[in-house]
């Protein structure tokens, strides 16, 4: 998509005064690497910019890694240095209206207006700032606001903490600071033996790395898109109301397990593989409490897990239980397998060679597999910088087949599916929600507040 018209009426780096101790990248930091990830949410009833801009001055002075760059030092070690560099701030003018938002408007396609995106070795010795601010307003008064940071600075989790806290203040309420002890995450696993591999964690050898990146690299510049799939509150409440009729009570399937269950299900005819379907799972290490990680960690803090299926079980099994099944195995979430894990990320890290570090269910993505990333309870549409929160989300494809869960604007029960994968399954799974969606209409009881467990993280 091409460039819309616009006129720039700011752009400065701000800064926000205050420097700090340099903060070494963790493994996990280094290992979602310093791939940009650009995150929008679009305000059509407006945004007083004045306000918006004063407060984000005022949050950085207790996020000041924000401010700083990604360097390295004389070991070899990435860190970022707290040297309050600042970040880039831009204010845009829009001819035309705000642009048409929701799951079938295409806005991800438009994505790229919004952003000035860099490359990751364009980050670490190279002067680049780590946060990237643009507001676009539009003849209707609406506004656009993208974020633009490397993943290696933080996660979901980080990210939505920095704009509940941004927002707060903008409404002039009290912000708690978080945790920016990345030492946390290094030190987890201190003393412990490293395994030869953990989990679904593996160091491959370099002719099966090589094919593994370039059949994912060939897939995403060739074949992935991204797309939106809402599912709506009935249709949430009627698989529950299964699962309650079908599974023992003790049971208790969350939303992203049964719509991430209803994927993996509705894309196995899709796969002409006949190898067993993945569902990759993001975990959020900070809810381990034996982990000593802080709920409130500012950085990466994540940890995965999979569920597999034959794809005999998907075409005969009953949803509520492929959902039951749709969660890590107790063996990846034990305490041994996680120290394991970090052991494992430490020892890599410290050898400069987090890069030759793999995660299975990644390169699964290319036959027979999925990454669900559970969102539902992040602030998202509670990002409310004075006058009521944003009317819709939007991030960018990635490189493999992955599904976000998210609320609906409406939080009323249901959830979004933002999902990458090729064009015909995105068109399958829209067809098949319709027609799943028109026939539990009439059956669900009113919508309820429960949508996930917390485990799971962006």
């Amino acid at each position: 998509m091409g460039r819309m018209p616009s006129t720039i009426l700011s752009s400065k780096r701000l800064r926000c005064g205050v420097t700090a101790p340099p903060q070494t990248l963790s493994g996990s930091d280094l290992f979602n690497g310093h791939i940009g990830i650009p995150v929008v949410l679009v305000y059509p009833q407006g945004l007083d910019l004045r306000r918006t801009e004063a407060a984000l001055s005022e949050v950085l002075t207790h996020y000041p890694i924000l401010c700083g760059r990604m360097k390295k030092g004389a070991d070899g070690h990435a860190f970022v240095d707290v040297n309050d560099a600042g970040i880039d701030y831009r204010l845009h003018d829009c001819a035309g209206p705000l642009p048409a938002t929701g799951p079938d408007s295409g806005f991800a396609d438009t994505l790229k207006r919004y952003f000035k995106p860099f490359l990751p070795w364009q980050l670490v010795n190279k002067g680049q700032p780590l946060l990237q601010v643009n507001l676009f307003r539009f003849e209707c008064g609406g506004v656009i606001l993208c974020c633009h940071a490397p993943h290696s600075l933080m996660d979901g989790s980080a990210y939505w903490q920095f704009m509940r806290d941004w927002s707060a203040l903008s409404r002039a309420e009290a912000i708690t600071v978080p945790s920016f002890d990345r030492q946390t995450v290094i030190q987890a696993a201190h003393g412990r033996a490293v395994p030869a591999e953990a989990g679904l964690l593996y160091d491959p050898p370099m002719g099966e790395r090589l094919g593994l990146f370039g059949r994912l690299g060939w897939r995403a510049l060739t074949s992935l898109k991204k797309g939106v799939i809402r599912v709506p509150a009935h249709t949430v409440q009627h698989w529950k109301g299964e699962a309650r009729r079908l599974l023992p009570p003790e049971a208790g399937v969350s939303t992203a397990e049964l719509v991430g269950a209803w994927c993996i299900q509705q894309l196995s005819p899709l796969m002409p593989s006949a190898r067993e379907r993945s569902v990759g799972i993001v975990l959020d290490l900070r809810h381990k409490r034996r982990l000593r990680i802080p709920r409130d960690l500012f950085g990466n803090a994540l940890g995965y897990g999979e569920a597999r299926y034959s794809r005999e079980a998907l075409a005969t099994e009953s949803l509520p239980e492929l959902a039951r099944r749709c969660r890590p195995a107790p063996e990846q979430v034990s305490q041994e397998a996680l120290l394991d894990f970090l052991a494992l990320m430490e020892a890599y890290r410290q050898r400069r060679a987090i890069w030759r570090l793999f995660w299975r269910p990644a390169g699964e993505t290319v036959e027979a597999g999925l990454i669900l990333n559970n969102c539902v309870n992040f602030p998202i549409y509670d990002i409310d910088f004075g006058s009521g929160g944003p009317a819709w989300y939007d991030i960018c494809a990635v490189a493999f087949r992955m599904l976000m869960v998210v609320p609906t604007p409406e939080q009323d029960g249901g959830v979004d599916l933002h999902l990458t994968a090729r064009p015909a399954e995105l068109r399958a799974l829209k067809a098949a929600m319709a027609r799943l969606s028109a026939g539990a209409a009439a059956q669900a009881p009113a919508p309820a507040a429960d949508l996930g467990d917390g485990l799971q993280t962006a």
